[in-house]
């Protein structure tokens, strides 16, 4: 194989003829191309043209070669068609019309930002501007995104939101809506918020709602009554992390009452955590802590109790230590407890719903987790639409 070809190998550009390497620094090479075909096919009408109007030179960046950066000194012909007269310029394979970068150049770069570089450091590795690696980013990741769209749902769909960024003056957060295939282990969406028209907007591309046949939610009324108009077919389970989390407010507050608001104070962990995973130490330490206290012995009885609930086997069980446990909070002169009492009898059919179906948004909270790292690795994004392309590629 003859260097010239060699070379062409490497640049995966086989329409172009080398002419020259020119030699600018120790670390950057031009070569100087022209395309190899005589002749070009007109834009306007399918017309083969000889004619040579005039000549342009473009610079392109391409790939380093050798650990030296390449740009390739294209010296382009303008055809004139002898049938329509229009002026054209030839066209090069690997190289998008007015890019100034070739396509091998734009992979590199969305293959150095999928292993969670930030936008900076891969414009520091390729000596580019942050601009021109966003731009690359969002286009590839759009292209990438299509392929995938029209993807029917499957039949199962996982929703919860997080955190996208905090107003600097109000100090209000704003959250976005993840909507998951569990059956396909994706992520398929993300709505800029938790209203229902913008919600429906977000997803009304992706076909098949009539597929999905169970939805996984939170005990919020929003994606309730969402998935009850928009999902015909779907059963709402109500994921049982967030129902175990409900009583924790209660113990935050009367543990404040005692300890104060001192997140050195170990005890702050401990109460919130399963009591099968404290050591035998941490157990006694809870122990003592609540006898002392009632407000706090009493809600944490019922933690453990709802913890214990979801260790049930069988549904007829489970719907029989439900009702005990919420007969026993109808007893409690707790307003908390009442209050969680009441969150428990409206959503109960949804509750124990878990217990034939088994399913949990433990997916969406890892995709959740995968988009905060996004964001921190990128350090913020102002964006919702590079925040919802990086993570609907990083998910997928």
């Amino acid at each position: 194989m003859t260097p010239e070809n060699y070379l062409l190998k490497k640049l995966m550009l086989p329409d172009l003829k080398l002419l020259k390497v020119e030699k600018i620094s120790n670390k950057t090479l031009h070569y100087h191309c022209v395309k190899k075909t005589k002749w070009e096919v007109c834009r306007k009408c399918p017309t083969k043209s000889y004619t040579v109007h005039d000549h342009r030179t473009v610079s392109i960046r391409d790939t380093k070669l050798q650990y030296k950066n390449v740009r390739l000194i294209i010296k382009k012909r303008r055809f004139r068609c002898p049938k329509c007269k229009a002026v054209f310029t030839e066209s090069v394979s690997g190289i998008r019309p007015r890019h100034r970068t070739s396509e091998k150049y734009r992979n590199k770069l969305l293959f150095d930002y999928k292993n969670f570089h930030t936008t900076k450091s891969v414009a520091s590795i390729a000596r580019c501007s942050d601009t021109l690696v966003s731009k690359v980013i969002n286009e590839r990741l759009e292209l990438e995104l299509r392929k995938s769209r029209n993807t029917p749902w499957g039949k199962t769909v996982l929703i919860d939101e997080h955190a996208f960024k905090k107003d600097p003056i109000t100090g209000r957060k704003s959250f976005v809506t993840s909507f998951v295939d569990n059956n396909r282990k994706c992520l398929r969406e993300l709505a800029p918020s938790r209203f229902h028209d913008e919600m429906f907007r977000s997803i009304q591309h992706i076909p098949g709602r009539e597929n999905v046949t169970h939805a996984v939610i939170d005990m919020t009324g929003t994606y309730k009554n969402f998935i009850e108009s928009y999902f015909p077919n779907a059963r709402i389970v109500v994921d049982k992390f967030h129902v175990i989390r409900l009583i924790h407010p209660a113990i935050r507050k009367y543990r404040k009452e005692i300890t104060g608001d001192k997140r050195s104070n170990p005890i702050r962990n401990l109460l919130l955590t399963n009591r099968k995973r404290l050591q035998p130490y941490q157990k006694r330490a809870v122990t003592r802590f609540c006898s002392e206290n009632p407000k706090v012995n009493e809600v944490y009885r019922f933690k453990e109790r709802i913890i214990n609930f979801y260790n049930i086997k069988g549904f007829n069980q489970a719907s029989r230590v439900l009702t005990k446990i919420t007969d026993d909070m109808a007893r409690s002169k707790l307003k908390e407890i009442r209050t969680l009492r009441k969150t428990l009898m409206k959503w109960r059919k949804e509750i124990l719903r878990y217990f034939k179906t088994g399913l949990t948004n433990a997916r969406v909270e890892g995709f959740n987790r995968k988009c905060k790292l996004i964001q921190r690795t990128s350090y913020g994004l102002r964006s919702f639409e590079n925040y919802r392309l990086r993570a609907l590629y990083s998910c997928s």
